[in-house]
């Protein structure tokens, strides 16, 4: 059956705002999580024990890897990988959409960054603009699945950085569980980076995991998240390394969203698909998956008419109903931010050719989704939102 608008006009004196975001915790996940606490508390264990083991292990198995190392954070997670790369004075290809973060992690690590273009149509990174940016001392691309979105192109891309000596790093921070043709994000290069921020599809508050098939990798990262330690504890340290450790009390949080980690991801899903029933036919253009993709919907994103103001629309939908919307992904593009000209350096190259990134930035905006928000409060959303456009 179709999902249909409330009936009757809203005035302007009726007023209930939508959450942005709900925290996937029950009042009996609640409880658990407070007496497991307890326990750990009076532990003493609170960094890097047997809950972290246990939050690796499960993440592992929903991901599909054989090997899975929990941080910090996600930009630890990120970070870690090019610290055991060691990309120093090489050059990394970013899509141009997308957190600094992507960026700041391969520069920690010594890198330099080449910014790449992206589709306004999917938000996903322009293989033709890879190919012309691909450089002679490359050494990583990396592939972010915006939103939740993996690129239904990510294996003409990971060719195209193959065939340049280069390799496919995941910046999966918004992808927990989701998958093309079967297979999982974090499963398709030589290393993913998690996030676990409060808003994130599975969430522990902070914190971050990478996820890898390469165990020389995996080795390597486990001595570098220990301040360089080969055997932890030691205080002997035979290699540069910093404190990526995570915390057990993030773990055991970890510990208990896994065990709904698929139930929390086809939730998105369907309420994906109920803005998809609403937005037919409207001038609302939402981004859909490639063939073979199923997103996580970390956000659901829509692409405003050419001519229509996002500012504007903000504005009159908070004036009119205190409504707010989910944060954009993103607002502007990496070569806007005013961190490059105060680092000219951390640049292989100066930016260029980013149109497509420039257009998705400026066009879309993304509608509140959680897990369990009411298809109801989904029609009352989108009506107010056309009756503003």
């Amino acid at each position: 059956m179709g999902v249909l608008f409330k009936g009757g006009a809203i005035g302007y004196d009726q007023v209930m705002s939508i959450p942005i975001v709900k925290m996937p915790f029950s009042p009996e996940d609640n409880e658990k999580i407070a007496q497991e606490a307890r326990l750990l508390l009076a532990s003493g264990q609170l960094a890097m024990g047997e809950k972290t083991l246990l939050f690796e292990r499960a993440f592992s198995e929903f991901i599909g890897t054989p090997y899975a190392l929990s941080v910090g954070s996600g930009t630890q997670a990120l970070e870690i990988i090019f610290r055991a790369l060691d990309p120093s004075g090489a050059s990394v290809c970013v899509p141009a959409l997308t957190f600094m973060a992507t960026a700041f992690a391969p520069i920690a690590a010594g890198a330099k960054i080449v910014l790449v273009d992206v589709d306004p149509a999917t938000l996903q990174m322009d293989p033709e603009d890879l190919r012309k940016k691909m450089r002679t001392d490359t050494r990583a691309v990396i592939l972010v699945h915006l939103g939740g979105f993996i690129s239904p192109e990510y294996q003409e891309i990971k060719d195209i950085a193959a065939r340049g000596g280069a390799v496919l790093i995941e910046d999966a921070s918004h992808a927990h569980g989701a998958e093309i043709c079967g297979h999982k994000a974090g499963t398709l290069g030589l290393a993913a980076a998690f996030s676990f921020y409060a808003t994130k599809v599975l969430t522990t508050g902070e914190g971050g995991m990478v996820t890898s098939s390469t165990e020389s990798l995996y080795s390597q990262m486990q001595i570098i998240r220990q301040h360089g330690q080969i055997r932890p504890g030691s205080n002997i340290h035979e290699q540069f390394g910093l404190n990526y450790r995570p915390s057990e009390l993030n773990a055991l949080l970890g510990i208990s969203v896994m065990g709904r980690a698929q139930a929390i991801v086809s939730s998105r899903r369907e309420a994906a698909r109920v803005y998809d029933e609403l937005l037919q036919g409207t001038k609302l253009t939402p981004i859909k998956p490639g063939t073979g993709v199923l997103p996580s919907y970390y956000k659901y994103i829509v692409l405003l008419p050419h001519h229509i103001s996002r500012e504007l629309v903000k504005e009159k939908l908070y004036s009119l109903y205190s409504q707010r919307l989910a944060g954009e992904v993103y607002a502007s593009t990496l070569a806007e931010q005013p961190f490059w000209p105060r680092a000219p350096e951390t640049l292989a190259e100066q930016p260029f050719g980013l149109n497509g990134a420039k257009e998705a930035a400026r066009r879309q905006i993304c509608l509140p989704i959680w897990p369990g928000i009411d298809p109801e409060d989904q029609s009352l959303l989108v009506q107010r939102l056309l009756e503003v456009l």
